[in-house]
């Protein structure tokens, strides 16, 4: 079989210009499930070799990446520049919400372009899909589970392997091939903003375990994992795409915990790795690990034997732009080790960051044997996975009959169920009593993260807290109450005898979560019960009365923490508090500023989001 793919791979190679292998070596977004001049040209013209799913969103060149444009204002086109259709939807608006069966449908016309290019070469099909707040794709009930943390909570390797493996399966029929997934960053740092529940917590020999089991689930499946993020990201104060980090663990900190869990997942056969956009000291002071050959070419290949596909963190967080411009940094990432550029929100700088690796190799900064190198392991991956045969011919209806079986439907509600943990509950106040008028306050998710279905909406809390009792008030605020919200909630509190809230914490919300308002509940004498996804005390509050955390804001978790509310199911007697939160005890309390009553005023109407990816 080796030789026999080796065989193969060197044919396409031989015959590769250098266009083609540039292109190759780029993993572009596809937005939306149908084709536009734009998403047909990155492929045909610009020769992408991938593509990331973003199915919820609109492609436009208006898409600004966590509000930053990519353009190299100072780039210089070559004599044989040329540049792609481009789309100008409203940024502000989203994507329709799209079935398995047809997102199965959309990705076979879209391999059918790819194979149809003189090369005919496959796409390799990538997705986010790491549960809680980072699925990429969630509508038409595809099944979700708990994030990495909620694993661990429930402490069962075999079930954290079938998680995998289900949901592995269930994408692989819709034609996705690679996961940006498991997260082996060691989250030992609390205040991390970025990491959180996407890790499998703060002990790295326990981490390990989990990373393998995962890495096994989704490639028995079919599909590939992807390890993230080298060298590590959990001891982060900071988000990448904010700003450029430094990891100072030294030497021996970095190899008995960050290294740890990378290692396990390599072990385990993980076809990917994806880079961190920080420096690691210990190791290169000068250069984030996606631009450092020291660490992914001597670290990673030499000493810890990593023969797999290493792909960039989306190459244009700010961590990167703010220092490297688009077309320098991919160049410079090939030359250090990357073999696939993924690139996000990057409509109108494609062109840009094809010319920008052509124009190095055609300098000599960049050689064509480290660009060859780099498409090789990319063939080869496409290879094992049989798309040279298959890609373009899965089937709708067979997509639809797993998504929808019972079997996995059920399982999914089952994790959710043994994922959920009663942090605390001084007062007794659970399961609640019908007999108690209730405030139900809920935070409205983030609209590209919901299926825009009766199955994942914007209200499945109170949804299925009005199943067990009509004896409610239900108000929702934004994922950040605003003042006039904070004002509301207090005032309708007065006619309740309790209020149940959520506290979720999304990264991608930089002005915050609910605290204020469980502080603002509690300064006025309410009694507050919270639900939230995140167990460090961002979510859990140091003042709220009882806290139920699920890990996850999933439809089946969100539902299943209101069950567990009203007692009609039990916590799992062997889940447990998957980190350590006494590392918490010396980080100061936020402070609370009391809102001070203005006039009532109606609640905005829109997407308090702005429609940023």
């Amino acid at each position: 079989m080796s030789k026999d793919r080796d065989s193969f791979v060197e044919a396409k190679l031989a015959k590769m210009t250098l266009a083609e292998k540039c292109g190759q070596v780029l993993t572009f977004t596809w937005r939306g499930a149908y084709l536009t001049p734009s998403g047909v040209e990155q492929i045909t013209r610009l020769n992408a070799g991938g593509v990331c799913l973003e199915p919820y969103a609109l492609e436009t060149c208006k898409n600004l990446y966590w509000g930053r444009s990519q353009v190299d204002p100072n780039f210089k086109k070559p004599k044989d520049w040329f540049d792609i259709a481009h789309t100008y939807f409203d940024d502000r608006s989203f994507g329709v919400s799209v079935t398995p069966k047809e997102l199965t449908a959309a990705l076979n016309r879209l391999q059918e372009v790819a194979l149809s290019r003189p090369s005919g070469i496959p796409l390799h099909v990538t997705i986010d899909m790491e549960g809680d707040f980072k699925n990429d794709y969630s509508a038409g009930h595809v099944v979700q589970f708990p994030p990495p943390m909620g694993m661990t909570a429930i402490g069962d390797l075999d079930l954290a392997y079938k998680v995998a493996n289900t949901l592995g399966t269930q994408m692989a029929l819709i034609g996705i091939t690679q996961f940006y997934h498991p997260v082996c960053d060691v989250n030992i740092n609390p205040l991390n903003p970025e990491i959180g529940v996407r890790s499998f917590g703060d002990d790295p020999q326990r981490c390990a375990k989990f990373v393998a089991a995962t890495v096994r689930g989704y490639q028995d499946a079919g599909i590939v994992a992807t390890v993230k993020h080298f060298a590590g990201r959990g001891d982060s104060a900071t988000d990448a795409h904010d700003t450029l980090d430094v990891c100072r663990g030294d030497l021996k900190r970095m190899k008995e915990v960050e290294l740890v869990t990378f290692q396990a997942g390599i072990d385990a056969g993980a076809k990917a790795l994806m880079t961190a956009h920080t420096i690691f000291p210990a190791f290169d002071k000068e250069y984030p690990a996606t631009l450092s050959r020291k660490i992914l070419t001597d670290l990673l290949r030499g000493e810890m034997g990593f023969k797999g596909v290493v792909v960039s963190d989306a190459i244009g967080m700010a961590a990167i732009l703010k220092k490297w411009p688009l077309p320098l940094a991919c160049a410079m990432a090939i030359k250090a080790g990357v073999d696939t550029i993924l690139l996000k929100a990057d409509d109108e700088s494609r062109s840009q960051c094809f010319f920008g690796i052509k124009g190095a190799v055609e300098r000599g900064e960049l050689s064509e044997e480290r660009l060859t190198d780099a498409c090789r392991r990319l063939l080869r991956m496409k290879y094992d996975q049989g798309l040279f045969e298959k890609a373009g011919k899965m089937d709708p209806a067979k997509t639809d009959a797993h998504v929808n079986s019972v079997e996995v439907q059920g399982f999914s509600r089952e994790v959710a169920e043994k994922a959920l943990l009663v942090v605390r509950d001084h007062k007794q106040l659970l399961p609640l009593s019908k007999d108690k008028k209730i405030l139900v306050v809920e935070q409205a998710i983030p609209y590209s993260f919901l299926g825009k279905d009766l199955y994942s909406h914007p209200h499945m809390f109170c949804e299925q807290m009005a199943k067990h009792s009509i004896n409610l008030i239900l108000d929702d605020t934004a994922f950040h109450a605003a003042d006039e919200e904070v004002e509301e909630a207090v005032r309708l509190a007065k006619d309740a005898d309790l209020v149940v809230m959520t506290n979720y914490y999304a990264r991608i919300e930089k002005r915050g979560n609910n605290q204020h308002l469980v502080k603002a509940l509690k300064a006025a004498g309410h009694t507050v019960v919270v639900v939230t996804n995140f167990p460090y005390r961002k979510g859990t509050t140091t003042e709220a009365d009882a806290v139920i955390c699920n890990f996850s804001g999933s439809p089946d978790s969100i539902r299943a923490s209101a069950d567990l509310l009203w007692g009609k199911i039990t916590a799992c007697p062997t889940t447990t508090m998957p980190i350590d939160l006494s590392a918490e005890k010396n980080i100061p309390e936020e402070k609370f500023v009391p809102v001070v009553a203005k006039k009532p005023a109606k609640k905005a109407v829109g997407n308090p989001w702005g429609g940023k990816c």
